[in-house]
C-alpha cells in the first residue's frame, strides 16, 4: 500500500502569498523611542526601565554602543566561570550600527531548496535612570515553503545580555514582551497584505521561537517568550481578529521552543 501523495497547495493561494511578500515589513518606530516602560527596580526601588530599539532613549546610537560593548567584555570572564549559568558574549550585533532592518529575499533560480522569506531584524536595549543597561537582539521571519506546511513562522533570538547587577530582577520580561509583541505585529501586517489581495483561505502556522542556546539563562528565555506569547494566546480567545484565531488568513495555532545547545 503506498502513501497517499501530498495535497498540493492550489496556485491562487500561493499568487496571493508571493504578493504579500513583494516588499519587506514596514519598520514605523523610530530608535531611541520607548516601547515599553515600567517602574520597578532592584529590591523594589523606584525607577524608570525602558526598551527600545536600536539606542537608549535620549542616547546617541554609537554612544550606546559603546556603554554596552564595554559591560560585555567587562563581564566576560566572570560568565565564563559561571558553569554554563551565562555565556559569555561577543557583543557583535552592537557592532554594525542598525537597531533594524527589514530584508526581503527572493532565491536564484538555482537554489533548489531556498524559498523566499521577509525578515525584520532588531536590537533591543534596555535602560534605566542611569542608561543602558542591557541589549537584545533578534529576527521575526515569514518564509514561503510551499511543501508541507504552506508558511513558515520563526523568532531567533540571537544575543541577550542585562548588567549583572540588574540579573535576577526579571527585567529581561521587558525584552519577551516587545518580542511577542513584534511577532504579532509582523503576522498582522502580512494578513493585511493578504487580505488587499482578496484572502479566500485560513491557514495555521506554528510559530517556532528558537536560538542557539549556550546557556541555562539564554534557554530559559527563550521558554518566557513562549509564556508571553501563551498569555497574549489566552487574553485574545474572544477576540475575532486577533492572529490567534483569525477567520481567514494566517493564524497562529501553535507555539514551539527549540533551544538549540
Amino acid at each position: 500500500m503506498t502513501a497517499a501523495p501530498l495535497e498540493k497547495t492550489p496556485k491562487n493561494v500561493l499568487g496571493i502569498i508571493a504578493a504579500a511578500m513583494a516588499e519587506p515589513l514596514h519598520l514605523p518606530l523610530s530608535a531611541g523611542v520607548p516601547i515599553y516602560e515600567y517602574g520597578v527596580g532592584p529590591l523594589g526601588a523606584l525607577d524608570q526601565w525602558t526598551v527600545t530599539y536600536g539606542t537608549a532613549a535620549g542616547w546617541r546610537a554609537s554612544d550606546t554602543r559603546r556603554v554596552l560593548a564595554r559591560k560585555v567584555k567587562d563581564v566576560r570572564a566572570s560568565d565564563w566561570k559561571s558553569a554554563g549559568e551565562y555565556s559569555p558574549l561577543a557583543g557583535s550585533c552592537l557592532g554594525n550600527g542598525k537597531g533594524a532592518e527589514s530584508v526581503r529575499e527572493i532565491p536564484e533560480p538555482d537554489e533548489k531548496f531556498a524559498d523566499p522569506y521577509l525578515r525584520t531584524w532588531y536590537v533591543l536595549v534596555l535602560s534605566n535612570s542611569t542608561g543602558p543597561v542591557g541589549y537584545c537582539s533578534f529576527s521575526v521571519e515569514l518564509e514561503l515553503v510551499e511543501r508541507a506546511d504552506l508558511m513558515d513562522f520563526k523568532l531567533e533570538v540571537q544575543e541577550v545580555f542585562i548588567d549583572p547587577t540588574h540579573r535576577d530582577f526579571r527585567h529581561s520580561e521587558g525584552f519577551c514582551v516587545v518580542i511577542a509583541q513584534f511577532a504579532i505585529n509582523a503576522l498582522e501586517e502580512f494578513n493585511d497584505r493578504l487580505f488587499k489581495g482578496r484572502v479566500t483561505f485560513t491557514e495555521g502556522v506554528t510559530l517556532t521561537v528558537a536560538a542557539d542556546v549556550e546557556s541555562r539563562s539564554g534557554e530559559r528565555f527563550l521558554f518566557s517568550i513562549v509564556k508571553e506569547l501563551d498569555r497574549r494566546a489566552e487574553d485574545a480567545w474572544t477576540e475575532p481578529e486577533s492572529p490567534f484565531n483569525l477567520g481567514l488568513g494566517l493564524y497562529i495555532r501553535d507555539i514551539e521552543v527549540d533551544p538549540r545547545w
